[in-house]
């Protein structure tokens, strides 16, 4: 089941005034930078970080959004009157430059092990805004988004590549500049082994 386009924009707008800072992240991150719908999404996906999760509870909760799911590291959300729709949220730890580390516990059930995931710097830029149909929200960095669907099959188990990543790897690719992308792949041993970065 996927969400409407007008359903993503209407809880983004009932988000805009949630004080911690969230980022796109994800599918629809992906339209926002491209700037226009590209594909259906199942959910909406937002990256904050781990300090502001318990006031993110409370402020969601005022809201209407009620908590369906939790882990250390996401939490997803039902929206309210939107059956079917769904929020995800994923905590990140602060680090410096405008950027954060994803740190999944070996509590997780689907990995067994502490993994950190680096984020490249400037993918939590607070001035980045991208706006489509008349909203404006925080989007993730073009290339933080495209490293993320290079390694997300080391991030999720059993996850192989999916044709929406390689949708998504060629619609961000043209905004990255290849002496970028180069560098990008050096920095991350799993992406430098892969061959999705080939349209």
């Amino acid at each position: 089941m996927s969400i409407e386009p007008v359903v993503i924009l209407h809880i983004l707008r009932t988000l805009r005034n949630v004080t911690p800072p969230m980022w796109l992240t994800g599918g629809v991150a992906v339209d926002f930078l491209v700037g226009r719908w590209t594909r259906p999404h199942k959910d909406l996906d937002l990256v904050t970080f781990t300090k502001h999760r318990g006031q993110l509870e409370l402020e969601l909760g005022a809201r209407g959004f009620a908590l369906a799911h939790d882990e250390v590291w996401t939490t997803r959300w039902a929206v309210p009157g939107r059956r079917g729709a769904d929020l995800e949220l994923v905590f990140v730890q602060p680090a410096s430059p405008q950027t954060g580390v994803l740190v999944v516990p070996a509590t997780d059930p689907a990995h067994g092990r502490d993994r950190r995931y680096p984020l490249p710097a400037g993918y939590l830029d607070p001035r980045r805004y991208r706006e489509l149909d008349g909203v404006r929200f925080r989007t993730c960095s073009a290339e933080g988004e495209w490293l993320n669907r290079l390694v997300s099959t080391d991030l999720v188990p059993g996850r192989k590549p999916e044709p929406k990543l390689q949708h998504d790897i060629q619609l961000l690719q043209p905004l990255i500049p290849e002496p970028r992308q180069r560098e990008l792949l050096r920095s991350h041993p799993t992406a430098a082994g892969s061959d999705q970065t080939q349209p």
